[in-house]
């Protein structure tokens, strides 16, 4: 007797072959983990360390961990301004060992909130190394646990819009308005936060980004699991200098959960965008008196409105294939000459242990960067999930790199998380080098070459087509 093939198989198909051809399942698991340290600590934000003597809300480590059926992504969120490369290579070691997940698929970023204990070295902030240790230790633990929950998962997502919240921080300035550097130079073209209502603000000197993405993720059940988010604002403040915080990003967390209803188990994340140039403050409205904690609610409360809607209009799908890729590239460094060394020795001679003279300050940095090698390596990552794409920035970039990698991205729409994987400074555009301001004065907070933006876009970028092809 013959047999026709193609109908044996298509016959046959659902006793056997509709099984073996299923897509692999998808799972996720989430959590997040108190970080926060014992009072007493010095905190990063600004250039005179203050210590941490109060708690407005506990500090975590927020992870997702994804899981396509052929390999894991893991990303953890911690409430830092900065985490230092040797914490993130730690926890990254400790991750891969108990979890298997390699360095490549997982990310590791700082919200950036000014509030929260210094875990890099920042002007006067001088990381406690028993916290550092302790950090890393909770990482791990937070991807590990992530890991223990995994279940039956569907994931979306989708991108909204808030520009309200935004303004770029940088300003053109009438001739001659602009102070000295703390170098003692006149060739500033822009000022960074030149104070509401300044009679010599010009016109701002770069864009904003006001997309804001949102990652869904919710149980096989529709139950919302974990909701990764970012978005492009620097921080927001209004805490006390002596008070830890998580800033707006944890006011959003919890906006997320109550607008959500996902449950104990939901775990909320809002990760930095590209946002070294981009703050909070509009400078030309009127002055507002705010209690303590309250600008930063209603911000988060703002985007958490918008982040809902996206939310509530993705479509879920059952499965998203992973991919992860990580360059390391080697990027020189801003070091001071013999002159700017002598100069700055002097000036710091008779500086106390903490100053507030902004010459001073910098004359330590100064020494401090006359120490630093000639080239560090620096971490780029990109992600793939499903046709959606991340990338990353180990340190403050400028917003003009993430909408330059969106732009070019052949991942649409894809995200941005800066102060990734390490943290490198403030990474300006080329043109922002040439015109000054803050970000671009050498310190620890930016130290690295002028074309160092452009080779990071590069990289991104080159990650990304792989993924893309893959």
């Amino acid at each position: 007797m013959t047999v026709n093939r193609r109908t044996f198989l298509s016959a046959a198909a659902p006793a056997f072959l509709a099984h073996a051809w299923q897509a692999p399942a998808f799972r996720a698991g989430a959590v997040k983990v108190n970080i926060t340290p014992p009072l007493g600590l010095e905190i990063a934000g600004s250039m005179r360390a203050t210590l941490g003597l109060d708690v407005e809300d506990e500090l975590h480590a927020r992870a997702l961990v994804l899981d396509d059926g052929a390999g894991k992504l893991a990303f953890v969120v911690c409430d830092s301004c900065a985490i230092a490369d040797e914490v993130v290579a730690e926890a990254k070691r400790n991750i891969a060992r108990h979890t298997g997940i390699p360095e490549e698929r997982v990310l590791i970023s700082a919200t950036h909130s000014h509030s929260a204990p210094a875990a890099a070295r920042l002007f006067q902030s001088r990381p406690d190394g028993g916290y550092q240790q302790f950090l890393a230790v909770r990482i791990s633990d937070a991807v590990r646990r992530a890991a223990a929950r995994l279940e039956p998962a569907r994931i979306g997502w989708g991108v909204g819009r808030e520009e309200s919240l935004l303004f770029n921080r940088r300003f053109h300035m009438t001739p001659g308005s602009i102070a000295a550097d703390p170098f003692g130079r006149t060739t500033d073209q822009v000022k960074m936060n030149p104070g509401v209502n300044n009679p010599n603000v010009v016109k701002a000197a770069g864009p904003i980004d006001p997309e804001v993405c949102l990652l869904a993720v919710q149980t096989a059940d529709g139950k919302p699991l974990a909701a990764l988010a970012s978005y492009a604002l620097h921080y927001v403040g209004g805490v006390p200098g002596q008070t830890y915080s998580p800033d707006y990003f944890g006011a959003w967390a919890h906006e997320m959960e109550r607008r959500l209803d996902g449950g104990p188990g939901f775990v909320a994340i809002l990760s930095n965008a590209c946002s070294g140039n981009i703050n909070n403050v509009d400078v030309r409205a009127k002055p507002e008196k705010l209690a303590a904690f309250v600008k930063m609610r209603q911000v988060a409360a703002k985007l958490a409105t918008e982040c809902e809607r996206v939310w509530r209009q993705i479509h879920f799908e059952p499965h998203a294939k992973l991919g992860g890729a990580l360059e390391w590239l080697d990027l020189g460094v801003r070091r001071p000459t013999e002159d700017e060394v002598k100069r700055a020795r002097d000036l710091a001679a008779n500086a106390p242990d903490q100053t507030s003279d902004i010459a001073q300050v910098y004359a330590k940095e100064t020494l401090q960067m006359a120490e630093y090698p000639a080239t560090v390596k620096a971490a780029v990552q990109a992600l793939r999930i499903g046709g959606l794409g991340i990338a990353t920035f180990p340190g403050e970039a400028f917003v003009e790199l993430g909408l330059e990698v969106k732009q070019k991205s052949p991942l649409k729409p894809t995200f941005l998380i800066e102060l990734a994987n390490g943290y490198h400074g403030y990474i300006p555009t080329v043109e922002g080098h040439a015109q000054g301001g803050y970000e671009t004065w050498r310190a620890k907070s930016s130290h690295l070459e002028v074309q160092a933006a452009p080779k990071m876009v590069a990289s991104a970028l080159r990650s990304l087509e792989r993924l893309a092809r893959g």
